[in-house]
This record gives C-alpha cells, sequence and structure tokens, in this order.
C-alpha cells in the first residue's frame, strides 16, 4: 500500500509539473508576423535601426506598446550630446533630429511631432513643455501650451477634434466605430494618453495588414529613417538638417542614399566648434569690417580645418555598432516601400 501510495503521489507531482510548465509555455508572447513588427516599429516611431525588427517579433505587440508608453531613461551619451547642441546654440530643429534618431523613446518622438503640427508651434520653447507632457492627461498638456509665449491664436480646435486628429495620424482613414471606441477610453480616463494610446495601438484596426506601409514619408521622417537604418552612430547632425532644408526631390533622394551608404556624410565625426581646431593661418580672402568699411582688411583669424569623411564601416567602429552592409542598405533605401511606414 505504502509503494502504491508514493507511486500514486509522484505521478500527481509529475503531471502538476507538467501542467505548470505548459502554462509558463502558454504566456509566452508566440513570435509576430516580420511585416507587423515594421509597422510597429514605423508607425510608433521612425522606422528600425538593425536588429529591431526582430527583437519586436520576440516580444509581441502588446509588450512593444507598452515598453514606449513606458519609456525607458535616455541614455547618458545621448544626453551629453543634447546638452552640448544647446550650449552651442545649434539651428533649433537639431536636438529633435539628434532624438528622432537616436533616442530609445521613439514614440515620445513622435508624438511631440504630431502635437507641433498639429498646434501649428514650432519654437523650441513649445517643443520643450510638450515633451514631458505627451504620455500624461491632454488637459495638462493643453493648459501648459497654452501658457507657451506665442504670436496669434492656438490652433486645433477643441478637445474632440485633437483626439480625433490624434486618431488619424496613427491610423489611416479610421472607421467611425474606433473613433468611437477611442472617445469612450479618452473620457473614462480622463483623456490620459497612455491609456487612449493602449487601447489605439493594439487595436485590430490599427494592427491590420491594410494599414502597413498605408502613409507615405515627409523628408524628415525619410532621412531619420535611412539613418536609422544605416546604423550608423550619429555624432553630427548638421549635415542632416541640410539635407531636411533644402527638400528632398527624387533626384536629391537619390544622391542622399549614395552619400549616406558610402560614408560621406560624416555623421560619426564630432562637430567643429569654433574653439576648435583652429590654425593660425591667415583666412584665404579679405572680409570687409562693418558697415562703410571699403578698403578694410579683416585682420587674420583662424581656419577651421576640414577633416576627411570616414566611411559607414569606420564610423560604426569607431562607436561600436554595426552598420548595414552598404550594398544592402542601397538596396533597402531606393525601395519604393521604403518611401512609406
Amino acid at each position: 500500500m505504502r509503494v502504491l501510495n508514493l507511486l500514486m503521489y509522484g505521478a500527481v507531482c509529475a503531471l502538476l509539473l507538467l501542467s505548470t510548465g505548459g502554462a509558463a509555455h502558454a504566456h509566452r508572447a508566440a513570435p509576430i508576423d516580420e511585416g507587423l513588427a515594421l509597422h510597429l516599429v514605423n508607425r510608433l516611431g521612425y522606422g528600425p535601426a538593425p536588429g529591431e525588427v526582430a527583437r519586436v517579433r520576440g516580444i509581441g505587440v502588446r509588450a512593444h506598446v507598452d515598453s514606449q508608453l513606458a519609456p525607458p531613461p535616455m541614455p547618458p551619451r545621448l544626453q551629453a550630446q543634447l546638452r552640448e547642441l544647446a550650449e552651442a546654440r545649434s539651428p533649433a530643429g537639431e536636438q529633435a533630429l539628434l532624438r528622432a534618431i537616436a533616442s530609445p523613446r521613439q514614440l515620445e518622438e513622435v508624438l511631440v511631432a504630431f502635437w507641433l503640427d498639429y498646434l501649428l508651434l514650432t519654437d523650441d520653447g513649445a517643443r520643450a513643455a510638450l515633451r514631458p507632457l505627451v504620455l500624461g492627461r491632454y488637459a495638462t498638456l493643453r493648459a501648459a501650451i497654452d501658457a507657451v509665449p506665442r504670436q496669434g491664436p492656438l490652433a486645433g480646435g477643441g478637445e474632440a477634434a485633437a483626439r480625433e486628429a490624434l486618431v488619424r495620424h496613427f491610423v489611416s482613414a479610421p472607421s467611425a466605430a474606433l473613433q468611437r471606441a477611442v472617445a469612450r477610453v479618452w473620457k473614462a480616463n480622463g483623456g490620459d494618453q497612455r491609456a487612449v494610446l493602449r487601447m489605439l495601438l493594439t487595436s485590430r484596426e490599427f494592427l491590420a495588414p491594410r494599414q502597413w506601409n498605408s502613409k507615405r514619408k515627409d523628408g524628415f521622417r525619410f532621412v531619420v529613417s535611412a539613418v536609422r537604418a544605416s546604423g550608423v552612430a550619429v555624432e553630427n547632425v548638421a549635415p542632416l538638417a541640410q539635407w531636411i532644408r533644402e527638400g528632398m526631390t527624387e533626384e536629391k533622394r537619390a544622391d542622399f542614399i549614395e552619400r549616406l551608404a558610402g560614408g560621406q556624410l560624416a555623421l560619426a565625426m564630432a562637430p567643429v566648434r569654433p574653439h576648435q581646431h583652429a590654425s593660425s593661418a591667415p583666412p584665404l580672402r579679405a572680409t570687409a569690417v562693418g558697415k562703410g568699411a571699403q578698403g578694410t582688411v579683416a585682420q587674420p583669424g583662424p581656419v577651421l580645418m576640414a577633416a576627411p569623411t570616414p566611411s559607414a564601416a569606420a564610423m560604426a567602429a569607431a562607436a561600436g555598432s554595426q552598420p548595414a552592409e552598404p550594398g544592402r542598405l542601397r538596396e533597402l533605401l531606393r525601395r519604393e516601400d521604403f518611401l512609406r511606414y
């Protein structure tokens, strides 16, 4: 009898062990479709860096959405770069460009850009006021923006219009049913953007294949997504800002792709500051100084020395990252579907 009891006890333990293991296995996220993973990375951010689609495939939809709704701290190196840009009084938008390329808080950057565009705000003060609030309550965000000094009335309309615009930003031609569902979540949670976005970004309509690549990239998004796809660690965003300002025609886009893949943009070189790398050689030509100073020649001043442009491979090696192979990068960036997200 004792032997029988021991056998029965062992069988029960084995069954419990198997059932526990089976339950644990059932809770693991099954890998998602590659197209869906790419859609998530494209729409919640500015496109994948090398290896990012595989990572999102492994963790699944909800885990990726939640990771962007509770984003990690900014990397110390990126924080230092942003401080350097601020201290150097770099042109407006360069900090936003660097954040879009290098920040792990991709959804945050997408939301900042959305609200700036929706409210027709362009100054850095509005950008700084928005960033810590885009995942909070809408009323708090709107009050902070109302307090930013500006000329003229604020664009955008009322709360309902803002909510509907947010849905359209993430979902092409959203259905009336989705708009109503978002409105219910918005009202139930007092305009809490995390709750609203969690519902929206995990909805069947947002995840449906017809949404994949249904939007076309503007110049900013194309440049940022191309640089992210290259895997190059960016130290100097000034060359990229210049390309964006000049506009991205088809001819310029082809030229940009060649220069990026060929490592000709000097992105991994720290930008030269006025106090750096100066020689005592005189300028190449005299310059008139001041109004009505004809015939007056400027005193010889420092000349900034041009440094050679490293290849993409050399830049990535110096930064410790793995760049995309140039041929494959060209092929990817030339594809028609890369122009969409």
